[in-house]
């Protein structure tokens, strides 16, 4: 049997859907790690706010805690 290249087993349409997927799936990807990064800046950031700011804000101590130790994964 022949040995046969990439070229002749994916069709050109087939190539194309391949790279396009791939370009999808890594603007989604970055998307989402920048997402990821912002949670934990702004947790880091709240985490680290007077407690005076938080009482004039109506945020209790255990709210803080609760947000400032969720995953930044979680919304």
């Amino acid at each position: 049997m022949n040995a046969m290249t990439m070229n002749q087993l994916v069709p050109e349409i087939d190539r194309r859907s391949l790279v396009l997927g791939s370009v999808e799936w890594l603007t989604r990807s970055i998307r989402t790690l920048d997402t990821w990064r912002q949670r934990h800046k702004s947790r880091v950031q709240f985490a680290g706010l007077d407690s005076r700011i938080l009482r004039d804000s109506g945020i209790s101590e255990v709210q803080r805690f609760i947000e400032g130790n969720k995953p930044f994964w979680e919304a």
